[in-house]
């Protein structure tokens, strides 16, 4: 498993992290028609807020390859382009408004937390997945942390908040740990992938 990540990885990482240039797309969709989407919009390096952003390492990867063993689709970045290209807008295009999300992102911060979620301005209550969402979190042992140092209110989850009104996305933010399939291949294999699986599996 874990060389099969490393092999999907080269895909994003080439040209200094902005992927293949010679892709026509942006962004590739894997329409395994499921309730669920998952989406990895820096998957490589983007354009964001008139700069080049960093790509969020292992997401790229970690997102196709969970897509492919649980059967649920998928949205990736798969190369770079040096003006703003968002995902909410293809997502527009494609007519997928109406799936639920797990929006996958990396956070580098050193803090007490494995896991932050954001839910954008709707509150828990209202999330019919976020509870088992931590539960599961809670049986891998990891911690979990709602709204506070990433609310998604500025990306995915914010603009399909605004254009759809429905609590259908959440932000999820992996630690550097848990996607590192480089230095911490058996964290990944033990629990990065069952836990991500899982997760997938409540959507069904």
């Amino acid at each position: 498993m874990i060389e099969v990540l490393k092999t999907y990885n080269q895909l994003y990482m080439q040209n200094f992290s902005r992927g293949n240039m010679q892709e026509k797309e942006i962004f590739l969709l894997s329409n395994k028609n499921s309730n669920l989407i998952l989406t990895a919009p820096h998957a490589t390096r983007s354009f964001v807020n008139k700069k080049e952003k960093l790509s969020d390492l292992y997401t790229g990867a970690l997102t196709q390859y969970i897509g492919e063993i649980s059967n649920t689709s998928t949205i990736i970045r798969q190369k770079f382009t040096p003006h703003k290209a968002l995902i909410s807008d293809f997502i527009s295009q494609n007519n997928l408004q109406d799936h639920y999300f797990l929006d996958i992102h990396g956070f580098k911060q050193n803090i007490n937390c494995d896991i932050c979620l954001g839910i954008g301005d709707f509150s828990p209550q209202n999330y019919p997945y976020l509870e088992k969402i931590i539960k599961i979190a809670e049986k891998y042992h990891l911690k979990t942390d709602v709204n506070n140092l990433y609310t998604g209110r500025f990306g995915l989850t914010g603009r399909l908040q605004k254009a759809c009104h429905k609590p259908n996305i959440i932000q999820l933010e992996l630690s550097r740990c848990l996607r590192d399939f480089d230095q911490n291949p058996d964290i990944v294999l033990n629990l990065t992938v069952p836990f991500l699986c899982e997760i997938c599996k409540i959507y069904e």
